[in-house]
């Protein structure tokens, strides 16, 4: 039995959802190394995901799908990861995990902060989506969809 959102719930809430953050740009990332799939869970795959972004968590995950073929648990991974910013890996071999983890490494090491102060005013805890385009169509983007809005 997998509780795959629940973990991914808990460990957001409990150990990543920090306010005010205890340093000014503190990331927070979390790795999944899954097949996807959860038949345990009591939380869904979109409390989960909410959980994350609300923590400002970016999800890397690594499937352990080795089929090669699309199965619905490399979709969820998928979208955990491109939901919160970060980035999926379908190795088809345990081996290549390594490069996989030099990989994520890799992207820590050469990620840029950006802010901005929204015009939006109200402290109501929605979630506001953004877009991020690169002035030059060379430069790839790898971004969170947006953020939730601070609630009182």
């Amino acid at each position: 039995m997998t509780a795959l959102y629940d973990a991914i719930y808990f460990s957001c809430r409990q150990k990543m959802l920090i306010f005010p953050p205890p340093e000014p740009y503190l990331r927070r990332v979390l790795i999944i190394i899954s097949d996807g799939e959860d038949n345990q869970s009591e939380h869904t795959r979109e409390e989960a995901l909410a959980m994350a972004q609300r923590s400002e968590v970016t999800i890397f995950a690594i499937s352990t799908n080795a089929t090669g073929l699309p199965v619905r648990g490399d979709k969820v991974l998928r979208r955990l990861a491109e939901q919160t910013g970060g980035r999926a890996f379908f190795p088809f071999k345990a081996s290549e995990t390594t490069a996989n983890f030099q990989e994520i490494a890799r992207e820590l090491r050469s990620q840029y902060s950006l802010a901005y102060i929204s015009t939006n005013q109200a402290h109501d805890g929605t979630f506001r989506t953004i877009h991020i385009e690169p002035l030059q169509r060379s430069l790839q983007v790898r971004a969170k969809p947006g953020y939730y809005a601070p609630s009182e």
